[in-house]
């Protein structure tokens, strides 16, 4: 606990230069899991783009969702995987998600053409996850959110969530905002699960890595950035320090396919 206390005192020291608005943005995720075959992949994203997009735009202008975002799982994707699209929406409340499932289903009920059917037809609902916010560089340089988004889910050791947290607000939040400034990012978050869980789901965190190059990824935590920001760090506790509150259970890249921003934080 010393040892983090230190690497705390040290980054926030670190870490006051910088501007990046940090954890507020899209306070509350709710994630909806979707299988497609290979076949109708154009299909799908042709009626997203042209026809759902617009549902949610509207719930947009009821001031109920801050944001939506429609990915295409990239790898592991495929036929492989027990899902190869994701769409997330974002709220600054908990109870705004409610209203707005509500609102949606109502409002889906009213449209003429069978938007539903077309959906079953082409697409199968895997499952839905809540997700929070808990840590998080927002770039607000941009325009647009980044177009890729390396995916690490992790599972945190009981106990330890609070200390995961910090290490990730301390530690690891001064070295994305370098990389930010490096131009090798283009923004973070980390998410804690909050529904579903309990002893048998395989993670309660997860971290998001945003890029607007592909090329991008393979830059990381080298060793040559950790002592840029944090001269003196002994890299080997650091990095036991973090391998001991948690595991990466594993790793996907999304592709953005489509978004909606409203108001942010």
């Amino acid at each position: 606990m010393k040892r983090i206390v230190l690497f705390t005192c040290l980054l926030m020291l670190l870490s006051t230069g910088f501007s990046y608005s940090q954890t507020q943005e899209g306070a509350y995720l709710n994630v909806d899991y979707i299988k497609v075959e290979s076949a109708d992949y154009s299909a799908f994203e042709d009626l997203i783009r042209s026809e759902w997009k617009a549902v949610y735009e509207d719930q947009m202008g009821k001031d109920k969702m801050t944001g939506w975002y429609f990915y295409r799982v990239a790898y592991p994707g495929g036929q492989s995987g027990t899902y190869n699209y994701v769409i997330i929406s974002t709220f600054n409340e908990l109870n705004a998600i409610v209203t707005n499932n509500e609102e949606m289903r109502e409002n889906l009920a009213e449209l003429e053409g069978g938007l539903m059917d077309q959906m079953l037809d082409l697409a199968t609902h895997q499952h839905s996850e809540l997700w929070k916010t808990e840590a998080g560089v927002m770039n607000t340089s941009g325009q647009k959110p980044g177009l890729f988004v390396v995916m690490n889910f992790m599972m945190v050791n009981p106990g330890k969530e609070a200390e995961y947290i910090t290490l990730e607000n301390d530690m690891a939040r001064p070295l994305h905002e370098a990389r930010i400034e490096n131009g090798e990012m283009y923004s973070w978050r980390t998410y804690s699960l909050l529904k579903p869980g309990g002893l048998n789901y395989k993670y309660n965190f997860v971290t998001a890595d945003y890029y607007e190059e592909l090329n991008h990824i393979e830059y990381g935590f080298t060793n040559d950035l950790i002592r840029s920001v944090m001269p003196g760090t002994d890299i080997n506790k650091m990095f036991e320090a973090i391998y001991a509150t948690r595991d990466i259970v594993r790793s996907e890249l999304w592709q953005l396919v489509d978004y909606l921003e409203g108001h942010k934080n």
